[in-house]
């Protein structure tokens, strides 16, 4: 969330188009449209304070990069349920409001704030958490980002009840702006689209923010894992035994993430092919550019009476979508999706 505020920040005291922002409008919606109206944490350090403070508090990573005029949204406590256990438990302390919460604050919140779009980046492994979130912006009438890997596009139940709202539903676990997973499935696409047979690929993954702290512990990190082999299934292997995911934190790397890829093949009269790749990435501005896409689709879909799942750009914005495309599917679909708009 901080790098998303950094970036509308930046979209106001900008003139000129920023990088990696793919589209200056969507739906009509340029960047600098986008107003935070409420914010919901568990964790002592950030309840109570400006949102513009609040995304710098610890135990965030994400570095400073702008200057952040107050906001005029005070951070609520939210409802714990599931959102704190292992090894984050060690490092936040939660609001003392936050354990004996009625989950229907959320919703009540959201009609009173006039919120259009509710944006959900709550830890790996917090399932009933997301799915309380969820089942509150269905029932207030507001569309859901889902960027956690945890069930709401693949949720059957809850896919109805949005449908049944007339509410529109974007998930599951997004994708960064250009991260590990986008640059392994696009390769896989550029050896298939050569007639290249993939013998074998891993994609390894190490960072020292809270991310990466919470998925160290096995338990929490399973949603993970799930949603990244998806989003290689779909790039055309099978990747049911493929070693893909976050694979250790590492204190000192703060916001950085590195990644390590390598696929092996066979080409032309079976004589071997391999690829290594290093990416190292500052991990939280990268789904920045992301969530802009996604708020912005998700407020033209509702304006245009859209329901249910928006798979036309699912695809591309999520890792584990409910139908899942190659990269260049995905993409295309979302680039067509974007300029029928109106």
């Amino acid at each position: 969330m901080s790098s998303l505020v950094q970036v509308v920040a930046l979209a106001r005291q900008s003139s000129t188009p920023l990088a990696g922002i793919m589209h200056e409008r969507i739906g009509g919606y340029a960047l600098d449209d986008i107003e935070f109206v409420a914010a919901f944490d568990v964790d002592a350090g950030k309840v109570g304070l400006d949102l513009s403070k609040a995304i710098f508090q610890s135990s965030n990573a994400a570095n400073a990069h702008v200057s952040v005029d107050p906001v005029g949204v005070v951070v609520e406590a939210g409802p714990l349920l599931d959102g704190v256990t292992g090894p984050l438990s060690r490092i936040i302390t939660t609001h003392e409001d936050s354990a004996g919460l009625d989950p229907d604050i959320i919703r009540r919140r959201l009609v009173e704030t006039g919120a259009e779009v509710l944006v959900c980046l709550l830890p790996t492994g917090s399932t009933e958490a997301v799915q309380t979130y969820a089942r509150a912006a269905a029932l207030a009438g507001v569309p859901f980002v889902n960027a956690t890997p945890e069930p709401v596009a693949h949720d059957a139940d809850l896919v109805a009840l949005f449908e049944s709202r007339g509410v529109p539903l974007l998930g599951d676990d997004l994708r960064s702006h250009l991260g590990a997973t986008t640059l392994h499935t696009a390769l896989l696409d550029l050896l298939h689209s050569r007639g290249l047979r993939v013998i074998n690929t891993y994609q390894l993954n190490v960072g020292g923010n809270m991310d990466f702290l919470n998925l160290a512990d096995p338990g929490r990190s399973a949603s993970k894992q799930r949603s990244k082999r998806r989003a290689l299934s779909a790039a055309g292997i099978d990747a049911s035994n493929v070693a893909a995911g976050p694979n250790g934190f590492v204190p000192h790397l703060g916001d950085t993430k590195i990644g390590f890829l390598r696929i092996e093949a066979d080409s032309v009269l079976d004589t071997p092919l391999s690829l290594e790749i290093r990416m190292e990435v500052e991990d939280s501005p990268n789904a920045a550019g992301v969530l802009a896409n996604a708020v912005r689709v998700a407020a033209a879909a509702k304006a245009g009476g859209i329901s249910g799942v928006v798979d036309d750009v699912c695809a591309f914005l999520f890792k584990s979508p409910r139908q899942a495309a190659t990269e260049a599917v995905g993409l295309r679909d979302f680039q067509a999706f974007v300029a029928a708009l109106p």
